[in-house]
């Protein structure tokens, strides 16, 4: 029992020490923007070579170094199904959030992805892996990427354009080849296959997505100077965002899988559910011209709450579910 609390007292500090780390690294892209040493212009091909390079070289990483085998990947099923389970239950709070607030049109089109994707890339991958070394880490990282690039591509840009007619499945398939997902599959065939790429190949790949946690989250501090907060406390649905999508879901889900998952998938789902908005939603608003600006105040606001979310998550899951 000492073991075990020892064990989720010392996984809490981790997570408060990355938190804080993502805090200061956010704190120093706002004062950066704010003393012109980034500048507006620049973030859009910063975003850009964090999207098309950093992410991609990531994921390869995480996954193909992992050290995983197929077995392992079978005996994730469980995982797998939380996973959909998630994807599942958090669109339907979503529509009910939405319909309680009384949003219509492009607003409560946008709402639900807005609860739906979390973000995986700048936030979870980073925080995964300095809080989970086990190779059971590289698997669940691989299955929920899976089902959320494809969710993404389909469900997500559906509801972005439905205003207009919706997306066809050309485009969405066309869509889901990009350079996240053309990384993952390579990652999952030198995985499979074991197969031994170059210590030069490697160590690039490898220093190149280990940037990512300190160039996203300055970038993310940057990008959040830019935004119009004004309005913010005029839209109640946005906080309740936080409530239900940063807090609620990955307790109850914690709780529910407690007896079903290992330790270290349990720990993982809970942080995956409660990430805060995938920064994607609002390029896939602006192009289909839904609510960006809805879509970019929430991730503004649940992006700053999860500097508190995620610790005081891991705090409630321990008491209530020990």
């Amino acid at each position: 029992m000492v073991g075990g609390q020892n064990s989720v007292n010392g996984h809490l500090q981790i997570i408060i020490n990355q938190v804080i780390i993502f805090g200061i690294l956010m704190l120093i892209g706002f004062i950066s923007s704010k003393t012109k040493v980034i500048c507006q212009d620049s973030l859009t091909h910063l975003a850009r070579f964090i999207v098309k390079i950093i992410l991609p070289c990531l994921i390869f990483a995480v996954v193909a170094g992992s050290g995983v085998t197929t077995k392992e990947f079978a005996v994730s099923l469980h995982f797998t199904v939380a996973v959909i389970i998630l994807f599942v239950l958090l669109p339907i709070l979503g529509y009910i959030v939405a319909k309680l607030f009384r949003l219509e049109g492009k607003s409560f089109n946008i709402f639900l992805p807005l609860m739906t994707f979390g973000n995986m890339g700048f936030i979870g991958i980073p925080l995964i892996n300095e809080v989970y070394k086990d190779p059971l880490a590289g698997v669940s990282i691989t299955i929920y990427t899976l089902v959320d690039m494809s969710l993404l591509w389909t469900f997500g840009v559906y509801m972005c354009s439905r205003h207009i007619g919706g997306s066809s499945i050309k485009n969405s398939i066309k869509n889901m080849i990009n350079p996240t997902t053309i990384a993952l599959f390579l990652a999952i065939l030198v995985l499979v296959f074991g197969i031994k790429l170059p210590k030069v190949i490697t160590d690039t790949i490898y220093g190149i997505g280990g940037t990512s946690k300190y160039l996203t989250m300055i970038y993310l501090g940057a990008a959040l100077s830019f935004m119009d907060h004004k309005g913010v406390l005029k839209k109640p649905h946005i906080f309740a965002i936080v409530i239900v999508k940063l807090v609620i879901v990955p307790v109850l889900l914690y709780g529910i899988f407690k007896s079903y998952l290992p330790s270290v998938q349990l720990g993982i789902l809970s942080i995956v559910a409660g990430l805060p908005i995938m920064t994607t939603v609002v390029m896939l608003a602006k192009a289909y011209d839904s609510d960006d600006h809805l879509a970019t105040e929430a991730i503004f606001v649940t992006t700053i709450s999860c500097l508190v979310t995620i610790p005081a998550v891991s705090v409630i899951n321990a008491f209530l579910w020990g």
